[in-house]
Order: C-alpha cells, then sequence, then structure tokens
C-alpha cells in the first residue's frame, strides 16, 4: 500500500482538540517551571542543569509535536489519510508516552556514562521504529 502525499481529503485536521490543548499545556507548564526556577534561584546553576538534563527531551517532542499539527493544521485543514494518519499518531498520545521515556533514557545513560555507553542514537532509531508502527496502525484503521 503507497501512501498518497498529503493533500486534500475527506478527514478533518482540527486544533481544537482536548489532546492539542494537553500537549500545548504541558509545553506550557514545563516553560513555566523553567522561568520559576530561573527566577527564584538565580544562581543555582546546577539546579538550572539539572532541570534542563530532565526536561530537555519533554520539551523537544512537546516543540515536535505541536509543529507537525499545527503545520497540517495550516497546510491540510481537510487532509487524506497520511496527514490523518500523521495527525492522530501525534494527538493519540500513545507515541509520545512511549518515546519520551525511551529517548530520555538513552539520553541519560549517554551523559550519565560520558558518552562510553552510546544509546542515543539507538534510543532515537526505536522511536523512530514506533513513530512508524503507530503511524502505520492509523494508516490501517483511519477511524
Amino acid at each position: 500500500m503507497t501512501l498518497p502525499p498529503p493533500g486534500p481529503g475527506p478527514f478533518t485536521i482540527s486544533l481544537d482538540t482536548t489532546a492539542f490543548f494537553l500537549l500545548v499545556a504541558v509545553l506550557l507548564l514545563l516553560l513555566l517551571m523553567l522561568w520559576y526556577l530561573w527566577v527564584a534561584y538565580p544562581h543555582r546553576k546546577r539546579g538550572l542543569e539539572g532541570y534542563l538534563d530532565a526536561v530537555g527531551i519533554d520539551i523537544g517532542f512537546a516543540l515536535l509535536g505541536i509543529g507537525i499539527v499545527t503545520g497540517l493544521f495550516f497546510y491540510d485543514p481537510s487532509g487524506d489519510l497520511t496527514s490523518y494518519a500523521l495527525y492522530r499518531t501525534i494527538l493519540s498520545g500513545y507515541w509520545l508516552a512511549f518515546a519520551i521515556p525511551i529517548v530520555t533514557v538513552g539520553s541519560s545513560v549517554q551523559a550519565r556514562s560520558r558518552g562510553s555507553i552510546r544509546w542515543l542514537l539507538p534510543s532515537i532509531v526505536i522511536d523512530a521504529l514506533l513513530f512508524l508502527a503507530i503511524f502505520g496502525y492509523y494508516v490501517l484503521n483511519p477511524g
């Protein structure tokens, strides 16, 4: 089964969903926590580094998800199956729920071992395969 390129289709791509609002709220909460840490503890470099180590991956995934869904909304508001499967892959939450911990663990192991245990790239590859699996599920089961 080959997928058509994104384009007009029967599926509505909307930002007016609870899942999208939750994704934005999580991003804003993480940024608010960063701002509070910065203001409340201005000379605590280790605290800031610890926060950024812990949350950097989460913020990256939230920005990526929001960017993809927003881009689809503006580029393809009535999308075909490809667009809709991509939209559902992000907003269903399944991909993010599994991908964030996998990449966080890989990143942490590599950082704590000072690069001697190279787990970041394999965790990103696993994440990409997981993305393709969930995307494929929504291509085969759009409803």
